[in-house]
This record gives C-alpha cells, sequence and structure tokens, in this order.
C-alpha cells in the first residue's frame, strides 16, 4: 500500500517529536548524572570518600535499661502546615494551637517541619503564587510560640511554587524560613548534632525541591542532584554516630534520586542512616514505616511519612532511649478547634503580633519506648537484645498536669499488667519518663504480644498507646493497606520512564 505524501510529513514530524523528547529528557535530568558547576549551590567535592565503619554505637556501651531516666531524649517532627490567608478551617489555626497547647507541654529537644509551610495558593484553591503575609504568620507564630524551642525547618513544593531559582525575589523561605540561613550557607544540605554523655547523634536535612519550581499543579515530584548527593555523602557516609536522621519533604516515591560524583545512590546513603522523615503525601502512607528496598536490599532503614497538620492536625514525637528510637503520631483535638473568623485567617496586629486562639487541654499523649514496637524494628541498627535484658517496661506521659494526679493502668495481652507504674523522671528537666517491673523472658515465645497504656487525668481525659512486641527481633508486618504500595513504590519513577516511551 502506498502512503500518501502528508502520511509521510506526520511520520517524520513524530520521529522529530520522540527525538526532541529524547533530548528535553537528557537534558533536565543531567543534574542527577553529573554535578552542574553552573549551579549556585555547587560545591567540589573531595574524592574517593571513605565511608564510617557501620559499626553501631549502642552495641559497644549497652546499658540495662531499667527505671533510671538515663539514656534518652526525645523531638518532634511536624509537616506540612499550609498556612493561608484564605481558609479558616485547619491550615493556619491548627499550626497556631500546636504552638500554644501542645508544645509547651511536650517541650521537646527540638523541632523539625519537613516542608509546605505555606499554603501559596489563591482562593479557590487552583492558582498558586507566593503570598508575604502567609509567611509573615509562619514567621511570627514561631518566634513569639516557639519560645527557647530550637527550631529547624526546610522548604516543600508548595514553599516553592512559582520559583525561578533559590534567588527568585518570590523566595519567600529566603527571608521567613528559620533555616533558610542554614540551607543556603550548606547548598542545599545543612546539619546539626546532639552530643549525649550515652552518645552522638546526627541530624540531617536536605532540600529536595525543583531548581525551578513550577506552577500548581505541576510541581509534585523532588530532586536529588548529583550537586546535593556529593553534599549528603559528606554529612552521612564520612561520619559513625550512635544514629543519623535524615529529614526531607518528598518521600522516596516522589522523588528522583541521582548519583554522587563517586557513584553513590541514595541506597549507599540508606546504610549509614537509621530514619528518613519526610511528609508530602498527607494522610494517604502517614504512619508507615518502610525498609528502603526499592534502593538498597541491605539495609534495614526506615521511611516514615508523617500526616499534616492542616487538616488532621498531626505531629510526631520520636523518642530515642537507649538507642532504641521509638514514635507516636497525634492529632490534635481538631473536633474542639473552632475555624477562624473570615477577618482572622490573618492572626497579625499591625506590629506582627500573633492574635492567639483560646487554648484547648489535649487528653494525654503516651510513648511507649521500652519494649519497642515489632513493626519498626531495625536489627542492623539498634541494640535490641537489650529489650531481653531490661527490668522495667519504660514509657513517656505527656500532660499538663502532675504525675501525682496522673492514673496509670497498664495491660499486657489484654490483662492487668501485676506491677504498678512508678514517675522516674523530673518535670525540672523536661523528663516525663514512668517505668514499670517485667520479666522480659515471660513474652520470648516466638510469638507477638501487646502492651497498652492508659492514662487518665484529673479533667477526665484519658489518651492510650499500645505495641506489639515480640523478643525474636523479627520485624512484623505493617499491613498498612494502598499506602504501604504506595510507599514501597516509585511514583517519580514511573512518571519518568513512562516519558521516554
Amino acid at each position: 500500500m502506498k502512503l500518501h505524501l502528508s502520511s509521510y510529513f506526520w511520520i517524520l514530524i513524530t520521529i522529530l517529536g520522540l527525538i526532541q523528547t529524547f533530548r528535553l529528557n537528557f537534558v533536565s535530568t543531567r543534574d542527577l548524572r553529573q554535578a552542574n558547576e553552573k549551579d549556585n549551590w555547587f560545591l567540589k567535592q573531595k574524592q574517593d570518600t571513605i565511608p564510617a565503619k557501620l559499626v553501631h554505637a549502642g552495641l559497644r556501651n549497652a546499658t540495662q535499661m531499667g527505671d533510671s531516666a538515663a539514656n534518652i531524649f526525645y523531638f518532634i517532627q511536624v509537616s506540612d502546615l499550609h498556612i493561608s490567608k484564605f481558609q479558616p478551617k485547619g491550615h493556619t489555626i491548627h499550626f497556631l494551637h500546636f504552638l500554644q497547647s501542645t508544645l509547651p507541654v511536650i517541650k521537646p529537644e527540638f523541632v523539625v517541619v519537613t516542608g509546605d509551610l505555606v499554603d501559596a495558593k489563591d482562593q479557590t484553591r487552583t492558582v498558586s503564587a507566593q503570598h508575604p503575609e502567609e509567611w509573615q504568620v509562619y514567621k511570627s507564630a514561631v518566634e513569639q510560640g516557639a519560645n527557647t524551642t530550637k527550631w529547624y525547618d526546610m522548604r516543600g513544593n508548595h514553599d516553592c511554587f512559582d520559583l525561578v531559582d533559590w534567588q527568585a525575589e518570590n523566595n519567600m523561605y529566603k527571608t521567613f524560613g528559620e533555616s533558610a540561613k542554614l540551607l543556603d550557607d550548606g547548598k542545599g544540605v545543612y546539619s546539626w548534632q546532639v552530643s549525649k554523655s550515652f552518645g552522638e547523634y546526627n541530624f540531617v536535612v536536605v532540600d529536595s525541591c525543583p531548581k525551578k519550581g513550577p506552577s500548581r499543579p505541576f510541581n509534585f515530584f523532588g530532586y536529588l542532584t548529583t550537586n546535593t548527593m556529593n553534599r549528603l555523602v559528606s554529612k552521612i557516609m564520612s561520619n559513625s554516630y550512635n544514629h543519623t536522621f535524615l529529614f526531607s519533604h518528598y518521600p522516596t516515591t516522589t522523588m528522583l534520586t541521582g548519583k554522587s560524583t563517586e557513584g553513590y545512590t541514595f541506597g549507599d546513603l540508606a546504610n549509614h542512616f537509621s530514619i528518613y522523615f519526610c511528609g508530602h503525601l498527607h494522610r494517604l502512607t502517614a504512619g508507615l514505616g518502610d525498609v528502603l528496598k526499592s534502593y538498597s536490599k541491605s539495609t534495614d532503614s526506615l521511611e516514615l511519612e508523617l500526616s499534616d497538620m492542616k487538616d488532621h492536625g498531626s505531629y510526631r514525637i520520636i523518642a530515642v532511649d537507649h538507642d532504641m528510637i521509638s514514635f507516636v503520631d497525634i492529632d490534635l483535638p481538631i473536633d474542639e478547634i473552632p475555624p477562624a473568623l473570615a477577618e482572622e485567617t490573618i492572626p497579625l496586629t499591625e506590629t506582627n503580633k500573633i492574635v492567639w486562639p483560646k487554648k484547648i487541654k489535649p487528653a494525654p499523649v503516651i510513648l511507649i519506648t521500652n519494649p519497642k514496637d515489632s513493626r519498626f524494628t531495625m536489627p542492623s541498627k539498634e541494640p535490641l537484645q537489650n529489650v531481653r535484658k531490661s527490668s522495667h517496661i519504660r514509657f513517656l506521659v505527656f500532660t499538663e498536669y502532675e504525675p501525682t494526679e496522673l492514673r496509670i493502668k497498664v495491660f499486657m495481652d489484654d490483662k492487668h499488667h501485676p506491677f504498678p507504674a512508678k514517675f522516674v523522671g523530673s518535670m525540672k528537666d523536661n523528663m516525663p519518663l514512668w517505668t514499670t517491673l517485667w520479666e522480659p523472658n515471660d513474652f520470648d515465645d516466638y510469638s507477638t504480644h501487646t502492651l497498652r497504656i492508659e492514662v487518665t487525668s484529673p479533667d477526665g481525659q484519658t489518651g492510650t498507646s499500645q505495641v506489639p512486641f515480640r523478643m525474636d527481633n523479627m520485624r512484623m508486618k505493617i499491613q498498612g493497606g494502598v499506602g504501604e504500595w504506595v510507599i514501597w513504590s516509585n511514583m517519580a519513577k514511573l512518571v519518568s520512564d513512562e516519558k521516554k516511551k
């Protein structure tokens, strides 16, 4: 069959279109394969970085977990605040309640906000733009509400809507972000260390926003370029700590990750950090821990995505107790939080003072640190054998009431635990630790058991927390359904591969 001349024309156009597609894909992903020296955040790295020896510090100095308030500290993660000048429900009002009613009770070592500080949308939620008023609310709220709490933050995709680059005039984070100078000085990556008598702990933040932030709704995926990977290698792989924690906005399923100049991948990094904390997907995969198997089969590192402050008032408390890492995700009592009035969506006075809402009184919050929740064990990074050797169950109780005013109930496999709970912490030192005697060998039977703790405060509110645990160090299935599948997948890679077809 003889083709018409116009058919040849359209075949040629199609071929040229495919060639252009491949070319654009190659150019746009070049920074994932090689360092871009024209990038403002370019920094030449030394070659042949020698990874730190992977020896868990906790294994060298194992201490029995008893009834002493030692070898423990805790911090908070929040994410996806979406401070908005237009939306009266959730958004800003939730964040103000967190600062006013929750933070003073928990008194963490520090707070990390994993992006989407502002909403950056119009009233119809369709058009994106950076609004200075939203950024001013964020800055004023942190300055006036966090008090002396150390505060670290980073950008999310909403924070870089409509930005041509970091130097752009509408890059409001550069002016209003608490950690903007740290991020700029660190050329996209910054870190801090917590030094305790019982160990050294490393915390690393990486900005994975696209270098040129598109408008809504196209700005969804994050990137780790070669430049960024070079810095991560220097912050993570060349140092030895009891634990290293990595923070960014995007889950790895929504990130394209390049290689360092030396060829190190994100999977290589995962061997050297314990947990990757992120946000972005709101409640879709929140609270799900996952092995980073899609990058490396040789690590049991966790990836933990947190739900949003915007709609659900969610925050996460993370504790490191004798080098075992535990966490609990809590929602503010949002049924008790009325929407802001129309004129209060920007709760600022003329002198940028926050107009605070009426305080609420949340129920007691409980974080069990021993025994460890078996859904999130990391045998290669935690001294899990210490659970078998422990003499006491350990848990933190966060409430504004005095320990003597609380009523504590402990249940093991739905049966009352025979030993009473005792407060062993110090309110002066911000360590609300409780313990109760137990015999770990009674549960060393290759079965799953459940510990449940209930705490009732004088106002009648009861907080409950429970964990499944095992004594054989086996990690249990999370049973996360669709959310777990999403975090296991790699949406960014699927989209990238689809473009190449």
